[in-house]
């Protein structure tokens, strides 16, 4: 082994420089090549990754600096990276800026700190009316960063000139992009709208004009050492053998549609190595609840966007009531439980009924950001006194968002109760993320045994 990858990060000083729509021209343009490319993104984010699947037509691989931050999970970052890793080169899009991670910790959590951890050099995406303030920018801690693509330039800008700042600062130019109004991808709140059809043609049209200017010479430098510890590629996952776990042993009903659809893709390999058949399921379209099944996860989305479908469904609203099996939902799933929850404008809306109270809309992001939750007594995940790291991330409110747990912001700054979990049920907003904390998965192994025996 211990060879070089091609690998590089595409990262920038904030959020909406353009760093989702070049890194996925980037994408396009390796296809074309007939490069195969393994695509991640930093931090715990859902849907850029969606747009990395459509595109690339491969799964997007989450690398969270804050689940798996070293201090916590030592070696486990780099171990998803290349255990990932299978193809010709790695295209690695960062969160927000580059320096951006805990507020008020540094660069903890950042994009930077995953580059740093993975040793792989970043390329910056910089709107040309603020390349001047680069240079500063990166001053402000040590970073990976080697390379500039310079977003949104004038026709008749002198290439030259800017080649000659970039390099001042000691860097490469390593492509330019010229200013379009059709390189647009409409937002919501903090992140992107889940990605249309459109997406294709406005991609097309960004990776014709960014090949031309690209230093594929240059590119092709940006490489990561493979370590030699072959464990990292190893993919079977060493607990199942200590649990004595048959492959396909329980079913499981995993929402996934319009209104659910944030999920991690290494939950879904982490419940496959456990042993659960994942039976994909539309609370939506489908009219029961599949057969067979042992287990029920109703994942985050946007259910308010399509609360006059989900509550009209209603069979399947009573084939979820009168399902007593483990229920695991989060976020948008656990608004889904509710008595009723409201849509986007305040209107309300009939839910499943299995969490007593009331999702409503608030005008603002609520206990938003990484969090440490702390169990406070056994559920069907977690064990008194357990700890997982999770997020928040809703516009969203409850009547009864749980005492079950307590949580802490990554920073210290706030804390609060969170998680319904009673008999069968866990459910609250905070999103779970399973790989380096498989004993979740165990925990529900553990129950499903005992109840398959009582």
């Amino acid at each position: 082994m211990n060879s070089k990858k091609q690998a590089f990060m595409v990262s920038a000083m904030k959020s909406g420089s353009g760093k989702t729509l070049i890194t996925l021209g980037l994408i396009n343009i390796f296809k074309r090549m007939g490069k195969s490319i393994s695509i991640y993104k930093t931090g715990p984010d859902y849907i850029d990754t969606m747009y990395h699947e459509k595109i690339a037509g491969s799964p997007s691989t989450n690398l969270d600096p804050y689940f798996l931050e070293p201090a916590f999970k030592p070696g486990e970052l780099k171990r998803l990276f290349f255990r990932n890793f299978k193809n010709d080169i790695a295209i690695i899009e960062g969160a927000m800026g580059l320096f951006d991670g805990i507020y008020g910790e540094g660069k903890r959590c950042s994009a930077c700190s995953v580059s740093e951890e993975l040793f792989v050099d970043v390329i910056m995406i910089v709107d040309m009316d603020e390349l001047d303030n680069l240079s500063t920018y990166l001053q402000s801690f040590k970073h990976r960063v080697k390379a500039v693509i310079v977003n949104k330039v004038e026709e008749n800008a002198d290439i030259n000139m800017i080649r000659l700042k970039v390099n001042e600062m000691g860097l490469f130019l390593i492509g330019y992009l010229h200013f379009d109004t059709n390189f647009y991808i409409e937002s919501r709140h903090l992140g992107l709208y889940e990605p249309q059809k459109s997406i294709f043609d406005i991609v097309n049209n960004v990776s014709d004009k960014l090949s031309k200017t690209l230093d594929f010479t240059t590119l092709e430098n940006f490489c990561v050492k493979e370590p030699n510890d072959t464990d990292i590629y190893n993919d079977k996952n060493i607990h199942n053998a200590d649990l004595n776990i048959k492959q396909n042993r329980y079913r499981l009903a995993f929402a996934f549609d319009e209104a659910f659809s944030f999920t991690y893709e290494e939950n879904i390999k982490v419940l496959e190595e456990y042993g659960f058949e994942i039976v994909k399921f539309s609370p939506i379209h489908d009219k029961v609840l599949p057969d067979n099944i042992s287990v029920l996860w109703l994942s985050g989305g946007y259910p308010e966007l399509y609360a006059k479908e989900l509550s009209s469904n209603i069979s399947m609203l009573k084939s979820i009531y009168n399902k007593n099996i483990p229920i695991i939902a989060e976020c948008g799933g656990f608004i889904y439980l509710h008595d009723f929850f409201e849509d986007g404008v305040g209107n309300k809306y009939p839910g499943v009924g299995l969490i007593k109270g009331k999702a409503f809309k608030t005008k603002k992001l609520v206990r938003f950001g990484y969090i440490e939750i702390e169990a406070g007594s056994e559920s069907i995940l977690m064990k008194k006194e357990q700890r997982i790291r999770s997020h928040e991330f809703h516009y969203y409110d409850s009547t009864c968002n749980g005492e079950y747990a307590h949580a802490i912001k990554a920073n210290k700054s706030k804390e609060w109760d969170c998680i319904n979990a009673s008999n069968n049920i866990f459910a609250g907003f905070p999103h779970l993320y399973l790989r380096g904390y498989e004993f979740l998965i165990q925990n529900l192994v553990s129950f499903l045994e005992r109840e398959r025996d009582v």
